[in-house]
């Protein structure tokens, strides 16, 4: 039911009560009714109340509403409004990698999504409080043996890690192991065999969820060490976790790595989470937070890590860069989509012209949008809406790379994985590629990504 069928229904309601109460007051009372009582208790007093009643709707509507404007959530780093003018970066995406439910190859999951190849479907293996198996995006053929080996290796049998845990560990080897190998590649021979030992060019960020406890993140540290210790025996660089509520950490993380212009060092960007978790998908079914047939706004459980490697120009050392990247945006909205009715926009709207402009590209220029909001209708309709506003020469079901439909909810993987599919989108089309954040109920983001063009060399 609508807001404003609701609201004439309790106007309705509030003249029937004034009208019987004033009949009641009139009939208790020894003095004889006068027109005047009459226009009072059947006119003025009714009408009275509804326009307090109308006044107080319209007071909520306007607070329970997103503010028109963006404002950029604290990160640390100077404040940079999303409707100003701010310079493209030298910012390069060097490399990307992937691991989902739809494989490990960037360019393969963007074409299973726009073939339609990709869904959440039922999983037998795990069922709701119903008995009915739960609709989930699982990776099929990941296995778990080499991280179990080595939590036993490390002695951490003690701590029991959760399932969910060990398969975002898992996921983490497909996505970051090929990027490691090719960054070893590139590595010089060192000038003698008495050379002190030299650590990789990076500094390496990674986005794991706030929920995982100290043991955990500690656990994640020392695999992500792990893996780079398979491919490097020399010093290993620092690994700093980045505890998210939500995925548009990633923004952030690359927005402060951009600002530190005096970092000589490319950045080795990771994000991994699942919920493909027994204990977590009963949690969810409990507090009916799981996706169903009634609770279409509900959880669909996905899994996936991603690797980024960004550099700059002169740090690039010939990569077959992919993507130019402009200054990432992202603002908090004051209150959820609504499930119902017409989605505001404004926010999202916002930021993805900030971004054009951010980008010094014209709407036009756009080839495609990709998209981490997941299978909430809410999502659709606002990616859609927005798409329509802002890109109208673009189909927002044709254009737009959806993840979380195709993959279900990734957790705080969702944008950095996004932002390897639009890298690779880019790479693939030479055009620019918007992206846009909007799986978490409050933050948006967006970002865009345009084809990169070295420099002529000058003799």
């Amino acid at each position: 039911m609508s807001g404003r069928i609701r609201f004439v229904l309790v106007l309705i309601a509030l003249l029937a009560l004034c009208w019987g109460g004033a009949v009641l007051w009139w009939q208790s009372s020894p003095q004889v009714v006068t027109p005047s009582d009459l226009l009072v208790g059947l006119v003025l007093v009714p009408v009275g109340v509804c326009l307090a009643a109308g006044l107080g709707w319209m007071v909520l509507r306007r607070i329970g509403s997103p503010t028109e404007a963006p404002v950029p959530v604290s990160t640390g780093q100077p404040e940079q409004p999303a409707h100003a003018t701010v310079g493209v970066t030298g910012t390069l995406v060097l490399a990307a990698g992937v691991s989902t439910a739809g494989g490990e190859s960037a360019s393969a999951v963007i074409e299973a999504i726009a073939a339609g190849d990709l869904a959440p479907a039922p999983e037998p293996d795990y069922l709701d409080f119903d008995g009915m198996p739960v609709r989930m995006a699982r990776a099929a053929e990941l296995s778990v043996e080499d991280v179990n080996d080595w939590l036993a290796h490390v002695g951490a049998d003690d701590i029991v890690p959760p399932a969910g845990f060990v398969r975002a560990l898992a996921l983490l080897t497909g996505a970051a192991s090929p990027i490691l190998q090719q960054l070893v590649a590139t590595m010089p021979e060192p000038a003698s065999r008495h050379a002190a030992p030299r650590a990789l060019p990076i500094v390496v960020r990674a986005v794991v969820p706030r929920a995982w406890n100290e043991s955990m993140q500690s656990l994640a540290t020392r695999w992500i060490e792990h893996l780079i210790a398979q491919v490097w025996s020399e010093a290993l660089p620092a690994v700093h976790l980045v505890a998210a509520v939500d995925s548009t950490a990633t923004l952030a993380e690359v927005r402060a790595w951009q600002a530190d212009t005096a970092q000589i060092r490319n950045l080795l960007l990771l994000a991994f989470d699942s919920h493909i978790d027994e204990a977590v998908i009963e949690r969810a079914a409990g507090e009916g937070r799981l996706f169903a047939h009634d609770k279409p706004e509900g959880l669909v459980p996905g899994e996936a890590a991603a690797a980024l490697l960004l550099g700059r120009p002169e740090t690039a050392h010939g990569w077959p860069t992919l993507a130019r990247l402009s200054i990432p945006l992202n603002a908090r909205r004051d209150a959820p989509p609504r499930m119902t009715g017409r989605s505001d926009t404004t926010l999202l709207e916002s930021l993805l012209h900030a971004a054009l402009e951010a980008g010094k590209t014209s709407a036009d220029a756009v080839a495609a949008v990709v998209s981490e909001g997941d299978v909430r209708p809410s999502r659709a309709v606002e990616i859609a809406a927005a798409m329509n506003n802002v890109l109208p020469h673009l189909d927002p079901v044709a254009e737009r790379v959806g993840l979380g439909a195709a993959l279900g909810d990734l957790g705080v993987a969702g944008t950095t994985l996004a932002l390897a599919l639009a890298a690779t989108q880019t790479e693939q089309t030479q055009k620019p590629t918007l992206l846009a954040a909007l799986a978490d109920p409050l933050e948006r983001g967006a970002l865009l990504l345009q084809a990169y063009e070295p420099e002529p060399a000058t003799s």
